[in-house]
């Protein structure tokens, strides 16, 4: 494959099969099963809150080939008893021999303070905790894709804006949780989590990825629109100032929003470019694989603090994983 790849490159460019989180209608994971779609894959597994959140993906991928086999399996990332049902039917289907590519893509952003049904704080529910569920159980299916199997992380460039809340990773203490503490928090954690992973699983032939899908306008924001935009202006010039030693409209000029299919070519290579194995890095950001330190904290790949993180998620869950 050509790695000619760049801020604007296309989904499309870049295919292969997958089961994938978060595959709303209008959000990035929706656009990158349609890309996935258009090279005819076997199945795509859909991992979904409701199939009217599903639905349009699933007609958009029939319309493309209607020899695809989408599955769709209802989950609640936020909550462990709907994930563990939704891994045990993935081990328990005959139909999913083996999954070649995992693409953790759900999460929420920016929400008011909420604990889930297990006491987990909602945003690292979404990102760390729920994926660390789905994707430890459904392991064994990964492995017998062998070799070359992947596992990719749909991160933030908002890792940056602090670290992994380790010692209070559900802000229980009172005043210390910010909407945007508790993202950049979450999304550490799962950059952490994956991190480990890699370490356990390279040696196997099957690659981890975390990666910054880029900014574009989805859903996702629903939580920072419905304050208004002039407090969602202030504070994202707040934060774009610690990301990215800029306001937000001087870095939207020089990085405007991405469509939706720039968006998810960061995803498809970091899933399906064959010469990442060959290159030093974990994280990308539009579709480059980078160690860069002003690009990627180091907390987020720390070694010691993935080994961490991965304890504090297996506290958290209550369940241990060796493989």
């Amino acid at each position: 494959m050509a790695t000619t790849f760049g801020a604007a490159t296309d989904g499309i460019t870049v295919i292969s099969a997958v089961l994938l989180t978060g595959p709303s209608k209008g959000g990035i994971g929706s656009e990158t099963v349609i890309s996935l779609a258009h090279e005819s894959p076997a199945m795509i597994i859909l991992i979904g809150r409701s199939l009217a959140k599903v639905q349009d993906a699933i007609d958009k991928i029939k319309e493309i080939d209607r020899d695809i086999k989408v599955k769709w399996i209802e989950t609640d990332l936020s909550s462990l008893k709907s994930v563990r049902k939704a891994a045990e039917t993935i081990l328990g289907d005959d139909e999913i021999p083996r999954i070649d590519v995992v693409i953790n893509n759900a999460g929420v952003m920016a929400c008011p303070y909420e604990l889930t049904e297990d006491g987990i704080e909602l945003q690292l529910a979404a990102s760390l905790t729920g994926h660390f569920v789905l994707t430890n159980t459904i392991i064994p299916k990964v492995l017998a894709a062998g070799a070359g199997a992947r596992i990719v992380f749909v991160s933030s460039s908002a890792h940056k804006y602090r670290p992994f809340n380790l010692e209070d990773p559900n802000f229980a203490v009172e005043g210390t949780y910010t909407e945007y503490d508790g993202y950049a928090s979450a999304k550490s954690a799962e950059m952490l989590y994956g991190f480990a992973l890699n370490r356990r699983l390279a040696l196997r032939g099957i690659r981890i990825y975390s990666l910054h899908p880029g900014g574009i306008m989805t859903n996702l924001q629903k939580h920072a629109k419905a304050n208004g935009e002039a407090h969602m202006l202030e504070t994202f010039d707040k934060i774009s100032r610690v990301i990215h030693g800029m306001t937000i409209a001087e870095y939207l000029q020089k990085n405007p929003f991405k469509t939706l299919q720039q968006g998810c070519s960061t995803t498809l290579v970091a899933a399906l470019d064959p010469d990442l194995v060959n290159r030093e890095g974990y994280y990308l950001i539009d579709c480059i694989l980078t160690t860069d330190p002003a690009t990627v904290k180091p907390w987020a790949t720390d070694a010691d603090l993935a080994e961490k993180c991965w304890k504090k998620a297996e506290e958290l869950v209550g369940e241990t994983f060796e493989f």
